[in-house]
């Protein structure tokens, strides 16, 4: 596996597990991380929670469940062994259904609903989930937002998504998809 893609998912696994590192990560953490979003955008109409826990919860199944350990917690090596596993056997599905997790997480994130992630939006959508500084929120929303136009529209989300799951370039954009690259 290539070394920008490989630090990538550890970088993506390492974040899921938050600051102790000893979360397990297993379905129904997966599926808790919408009710995260929900708590942390209150007033979120609950179709788009209830769709963001669908998106979690079909990509576990699809792709994560079967590299879990009997116990069901997925280690940092099972969730890099199901991604690869996915991109090289079932790219176009694996890609819609990483494209429909993003879809769903921000538009629970896109508050005013005006189709567009702010500064604010985007700092509390990643602060409230990962241990990510300020500075960190910052560049990240900066390397996002690819117009400068000041906001993140649903197509630099896609992209930023595409690039961060398959791109080995390492100064791609979207490999700040969750923050700081290096």
């Amino acid at each position: 596996m290539p070394d920008v893609l490989d630090r990538k998912l550890k970088r993506a696994f390492a974040l899921f597990q938050g600051e102790d590192k000893s979360a397990p990560v297993d379905r129904s953490y997966f599926a808790g991380l919408a009710h995260l979003q929900a708590a942390t955008f209150p007033g979120t109409p609950a179709a788009k929670i209830e769709d963001l826990e669908a998106s979690f919860t079909t990509f576990w199944d699809r792709y994560l469940v079967h590299r879990s350990a009997a116990d069901g917690t997925l280690t940092g090596e099972g969730f890099m062994s199901a991604i690869t596993s996915a991109l090289d056997t079932e790219p176009t599905a694996f890609l819609s259904d990483i494209g429909k997790v993003a879809q769903c997480w921000y538009a629970v994130a896109d508050s005013n609903d005006d189709q567009v992630i702010d500064k604010d939006e985007y700092a509390k959508l990643y602060g409230s989930l990962f241990p990510l500084t300020a500075d960190e929120l910052a560049a990240g929303f900066a390397r996002m937002d690819r117009d400068g136009n000041g906001v993140i529209s649903h197509d630099e989300v896609r992209a930023a998504s595409l690039e961060y799951w398959t791109s080995n370039d390492p100064a791609a954009r979207g490999n700040w998809l969750f923050g700081p690259f290096e």
